[in-house]
């Protein structure tokens, strides 16, 4: 009895250790479990990111100019809407109002000796009349002739003071006429306040009225050298901000600056790097836009068809981009050669064929030769 317990007891014993290494076969001998993919052929393109900041489309600023005039009344207020030609502010300018003056007396001096030279040269031409009875008409136009030339001189100079001071007085209305500020635009007042003092004497940095129209903003970048030769006018552009977290608008490109825009900072430090400003118009709704906001600017640069595969399949240890492919049961590596990457695909032009089973995922440790099982 007790010796059938023991063979009991080894037959199971056995039958356990046989399932044991089934299992272990089927779990481990197969080797790690990966993901794969195979290359298609799909649309895609390039995408060019820069930063830019939200700017105003049409915006008028008006600063303190003390040659010009000193404020004298601020017309407007912040958040006012004007239209174009209203008058925002007035200047005053006490040099300006004595110039008027002084004009207006040398216009009056002027035509006074123009009158009294008619009047000498009508006195001296009746004489001449009266003259000519007495000693005949040569004669008398011989006497009197010096006479004549010397008022017709001082009439024509009179003319030539006239003309100077018409020309002054236009030159003045000119002047006057910008005591008068007013808007270029139809807008809305973004910030209207009195200069102060020291900034009308420093540097003048910012605008005592700016006007600007919020209808329509732009967002302005800047491009390398390299980038200027893949963007033109009329792209097609998406701009994303982190102060508005899960939107995006959709722009064009309107303008790219012929001559580039260099740091004072480059060309103190010699430097040849250079970028040219680029535009970009910003259309549908941006109400949640506000000027000087920062954004991000991808801008589709080439958009053609070809063979991709998901970008998690490429590695590069900074050699040549390689992929792992799945051949009898192993993963084997691949040397690749690759185009533009576009979101999460990127073009393979040499080193996977149709059919091929391209690992996306699996162990940290994946190396060529390798076991692999394909989920």
């Amino acid at each position: 009895m007790k010796k059938k317990t023991w063979i009991a007891i080894g037959v199971i014993s056995l039958v356990i250790i046989m399932i044991s290494v089934s299992v272990y076969r089927q779990v481990f001998a197969k080797g790690p479990s990966v993901k794969t993919a195979e290359i298609k052929q799909e649309e895609i393109s390039s995408v060019l990111m820069i930063p830019g900041t939200v700017k105003l489309q049409e915006e008028q600023m008006v600063y303190a100019a003390p040659d010009k005039g000193e404020l004298k009344e601020l017309l407007v207020e912040e958040g006012q809407t004007v239209k174009k030609g209203t008058v925002v502010a007035k200047l005053q300018n006490p040099q300006l109002d004595l110039e008027i003056e002084q004009n207006k007396l040398a216009i009056e001096s002027a035509n006074l000796k123009i009158n009294q030279m008619d009047k000498k040269i009508k006195q001296l031409k009746d004489k001449e009349k009266t003259l000519a009875d007495q000693v005949g008409k040569e004669e008398a136009k011989k006497q009197l002739a010096p006479e004549l030339e010397q008022l017709e001189m001082e009439k024509k100079l009179a003319n030539l003071d006239l003309k100077q001071t018409s020309l002054q007085k236009d030159m003045i209305s000119k002047r006057q006429a910008e005591l008068e500020i007013k808007s270029t635009i139809d807008g809305v007042v973004l910030s209207a306040k009195k200069p102060e003092t020291s900034s009308m004497e420093g540097a003048m940095a910012e605008p005592f009225i700016h006007i600007g129209k919020l209808e329509g903003m732009t967002a302005a970048g800047l491009l390398s050298e390299y980038d200027t030769l893949k963007v033109s006018s009329g792209q097609q552009v998406i701009l994303k901000s982190d102060a508005v977290p899960g939107q995006e608008w959709q722009g064009e490109i309107t303008k790219i600056a012929i001559l580039p825009q260099q740091s004072q900072a480059g060309l103190q430090n010699g430097s040849q790097a250079v970028q040219y400003p680029v535009t970009v118009k910003i259309s549908g709704d941006t109400n949640s836009l506000k000027p000087g906001f920062q954004v991000i600017m991808e801008i589709e640069t080439e958009k053609r068809t070809a063979m991709v595969l998901p970008i998690d399949t490429v590695h590069d240890n900074g050699d040549k981009p390689y992929v792992f492919i799945v051949k009898n049961g192993k993963a084997q590596k691949q040397k690749v050669k690759t185009g533009i990457t576009s979101g999460e695909k990127i073009e393979v032009l040499e080193g996977v064929s149709k059919g091929d089973q391209v690992i996306v995922s699996g162990p940290d440790n994946l190396k060529n030769g390798l076991e692999v099982t394909v989920k």
